[in-house]
This record gives structure tokens, C-alpha cells and sequence, in this order.
């Protein structure tokens, strides 16, 4: 029971020093001073509530996408029979779904853009930004 009342006590800590860090915009030597502890303890108790909140926000998104998964499995199984008797329509939907569901489970390489500024292509940038504060004025 000691163990419970304890942890409820450091729970509460961490958001008191999370509230005064994010929302007071305190440093952590003046939320120590505030809540008259070190200021070690200070940041040792926003780092277990950032885990906490890290943690938490984990779960929310796991379960969010797997709510999105049941959907599109439903919307894919719905939409099967009338793409495969040839609604090109359905066979639109479900190619969206199936990027979609790909996206969400990471399953697509990220794109590699090959983004090389050349001279002559910086030179036409700054003649069109040159162009177009001439016409503004």
C-alpha cells in the first residue's frame, strides 16, 4: 500500500514539475525553489514524466492505428467482391486503402529527393525574387 501512495505522490511530482516546466516556462532551478527540492530532483522528475507522457502518447497512436487498420480491413473486404466483378471505382478505393494501410505500418521506403542547388539555378531564384520586387513596388 506504502509502494502505491508513494508512486501516486511521485505521479503527481512529475506533472506539478511538467505544468511549471511547460506552462510557467520555469527553469528547473525555480521549480526547485518553488516546490523546495533540488534542482537534480528538480529534472530527475521531469525526465520520468516525459517517459510517462512519451509512453502514454505511444499507446494512444499503437491503438489509433490499429482503429485505422480494422477500418480499411473492413472497407478492403467490402470493396473486393465489386472490384474483382470490375468496378473501377472500387478498384480506385481499395488501391488508396492499400497506400494508406502501407503508410501506416511504414512499410514504403522513404523517398530520397535529390535536392542539388546548381549556380545556374540559384541565379534564375534570385533574378525572378529580383523581378518580382521590381513589380511590387
Amino acid at each position: 500500500m506504502a509502494t502505491k501512495i508513494n508512486q501516486d505522490i511521485a505521479t503527481a511530482r512529475e506533472q506539478q514539475v511538467i505544468d511549471m516546466r511547460v506552462r510557467r516556462r520555469m527553469q528547473f532551478r525555480e521549480i526547485a525553489a518553488e516546490l523546495g527540492i533540488n534542482v537534480k530532483s528538480a529534472h530527475e522528475a521531469w525526465k520520468r514524466g516525459m517517459r510517462r507522457w512519451a509512453e502514454a502518447a505511444a499507446e494512444q497512436r499503437d491503438a489509433e492505428i490499429g482503429r485505422q487498420l480494422a477500418t480499411l480491413e473492413a472497407l478492403l473486404d467490402g470493396l473486393m467482391p465489386k472490384a474483382v466483378n470490375g468496378d473501377a471505382r472500387a478498384a480506385e478505393v481499395i488501391i488508396k486503402a492499400l497506400d494508406r494501410h502501407a503508410r501506416l505500418l511504414g512499410l514504403d521506403a522513404p523517398v530520397k529527393v535529390d535536392a542539388k542547388l546548381t549556380d545556374a539555378l540559384t541565379a534564375e531564384v534570385e533574378a525572378l525574387a529580383d523581378e518580382i520586387a521590381e513589380r511590387a513596388r
